[in-house]
């Protein structure tokens, strides 16, 4: 009899070691991002943390994926009308919002909320989550960075302006499964809008609820994405997502969760950022994969994958708000007088234009593959001379004794610290053919981000950058240098400039708006006002154990945690 009863309970205790030995790992990733958010508010998005929370932790309409393509996302399927002007939305069954503290009455006691809004919340998410999502984007005390990827919906220029309220806004929620939303004029690229974090849902209740603490803490969000957001370290210095077992979509999370930590390629004494290389190369690295420079992914060891992301257009803007640059005889000499060829490094690509080979034309269609190289200015000494002459002539001809004519010029050319000698090397040259009475400063800057606010600042006649693709999009990248955009980066303000990209915003077929995309970024070329040098890339560096299908978007500056 005992040895019955010792026989069953042996038999348990094996059978409980050999479910516990089955019992699969949790899995867990920890990525490097350059800051971490104070807020993870998907439409306040701006940084490279808040838009993989963005697109880890929320579902918009529509979901991008990683080739910058239009996927379904929460809504099922959606129709669009004939004339391009109506869109409508269907919502999947059983969408559901993750609502945090709501596990146990103990957790829920803590949330700021209160327990008793917590537990009693609706998870149920309704078409009107995506239509206060919109109105909230765009209207003007929310602030949002992206509202202008929306401002083709009706009303939204002015709802954003603050003369219509929010309500006026053309979004509509026919009934809980359907959403509507209006155009002024077809757009070929708004189902692309409306998988940009500003586009994110919202609910009403909730958000009110908040009191202005929405995002501020993971208790204070929402989230219906793949992931929902856990926690939000107190000292800033991370944020963890987690995977949301309740999420209906088409791509759910790889990982059980992943943590985004504070890290830089090239740390400095004293920075409490974690050192990207040198975790990823030491034997007891906790990251998991990186968005890297091309140079420094080449020292990494093999036990790593890297995809390669052509998202950098190295280039030489002209300044038009300057007393040289803004001048069209001058800015045209200094252009044709520089020979592109020769400010490509060597192994480095040879820039076809603005617009780098990441980004679509639509969704689908690959700008850079249909349009081809743009025409730019050519490097012709002869025209350039002449160009400068007939500056000469016609300052001398305005000349009055109180303003006589000038007879020199001063540049400011402002560069990064590590082009110091091509910036140089450019300058000698102009002076070689224009004389000594060329006079150039250069002025460098250290990091990218302080060349980013010098020049939108303006704090150049001419400067050579490496310029960041962040759009998915050509006319998202066209859009810089657009006069409706606070940082135009080279002060252009033309009619015609924005009328091309007000048509190739309005062309519904790819072709159409590759066409006027092109001849957009060839008036910036052949205008003289900025030169595309060469190209380079990012680098997604992931271990081959650990992070094996992990993306990036072809902008290569967020983290996809999810199988497509």
């Amino acid at each position: 009899m005992w040895k019955k009863v010792l026989s069953c309970v042996l038999s348990l205790v094996l059978c409980c070691l050999v479910l516990a030995a089955c019992a699969p790992e949790e899995t867990a990733l920890t990525l490097p991002v350059d800051s971490i958010p104070s807020s993870c508010d998907p439409v306040l998005s701006d940084t490279v943390a808040l838009s993989t929370v963005a697109a880890n932790c929320y579902e918009g309409l529509v979901r991008i994926d990683e080739n910058g393509n239009v996927q379904p996302g929460a809504a099922d399927h959606w129709s669009i009308s004939d004339d391009g002007l109506t869109y409508t939305f269907i919502l999947r069954g059983g969408l559901r919002w993750h609502v945090p503290d709501a596990d146990s009455k103990e957790a829920a006691s803590k949330n700021p909320l209160g327990e008793d809004f917590i537990l009693g919340f609706d998870t149920a998410m309704t078409a009107d989550d995506f239509v206060f999502g919109l109105q909230r984007a765009v209207a003007k005390d929310t602030n949002a960075p992206g509202a202008s990827r929306l401002f083709g919906i009706v009303n939204a220029p002015a709802v954003n302006a603050g003369e219509l309220s929010s309500a006026e806004l053309g979004v509509q929620a026919l009934d809980d499964s359907t959403v509507r939303i209006k155009l002024s004029a077809p757009d070929g690229n708004f189902l692309t809008a409306l998988g940009s974090p500003c586009a994110m849902p919202c609910n009403r209740t909730f958000f009110s609820k908040t009191a202005g603490r929405y995002g501020l803490t993971a208790s204070l969000l929402l989230c219906n994405g793949p992931y929902y957001l856990s926690s939000m370290d107190s000292s800033g210095s991370s944020v963890t997502m987690k995977k949301n077992e309740s999420y209906q979509g088409l791509t759910p999370g790889s990982v059980d969760s992943c943590t985004l930590v504070l890290g830089v390629e090239n740390v400095e004494d004293g920075s409490s950022a974690k050192d990207i290389l040198a975790d990823l190369t030491s034997d007891e690295g906790t990251l998991d994969g990186a968005v890297l420079s091309a140079g420094a992914a080449e020292t990494l060891p093999r036990i790593f994958e890297v995809t390669d992301y052509s998202t950098i257009v190295n280039t030489v803007l002209f300044n038009l708000e300057s007393d040289f640059s803004g001048n069209e005889d001058l800015r045209l000499a200094l252009a044709s007088a520089t020979d592109v060829s020769s400010l490509v490094a060597e192994g480095a690509k040879g820039a076809e234009g603005i617009v780098p080979e990441v980004c679509n034309a639509v969704s689908g269609t690959m700008y850079r593959l249909t349009a081809g190289k743009a025409k730019g200015t050519s490097f012709n000494l002869k025209k350039a001379k002449k160009y400068y002459a007939a500056a000469t002539e016609k300052f001398e001809a305005a000349a009055t004794q109180d303003e006589p004519a000038p007879t020199s010029f001063t540049i400011k050319f402002l560069c990064l610290s590590e082009d110091k000698n091509t910036a140089k090397s450019l300058v000698q040259n102009w002076q070689k053919v224009f004389g000594t009475n060329l006079s150039v400063t250069v002025d460098t800057r250290d990091t990218e981000a302080e060349l980013q606010r010098a020049l939108i600042a303006g704090q150049y006649d001419v400067a050579y950058a490496p310029l960041r693709c962040t759009e998915l999009t050509a006319i998202g990248v066209l859009r810089q240098f657009s006069g409706e955009t606070d940082a135009n980066l080279c002060r252009l303000a033309s009619d015609e400039y924005d009328e091309l990209l007000r048509r190739a915003a309005s062309a519904r077929d790819a072709e159409t708006v590759t066409g006027y995309c092109l001849a957009a970024e060839e008036y910036l070329t052949t205008n003289g006002i900025l030169l595309p040098v060469s190209t380079e890339s990012t680098c997604l560096a992931v271990r081959k154990k650990t992070a094996e299908g992990l993306k990036v978007f072809p902008t290569g500056n967020t983290y996809l945690v999810y199988l497509a």
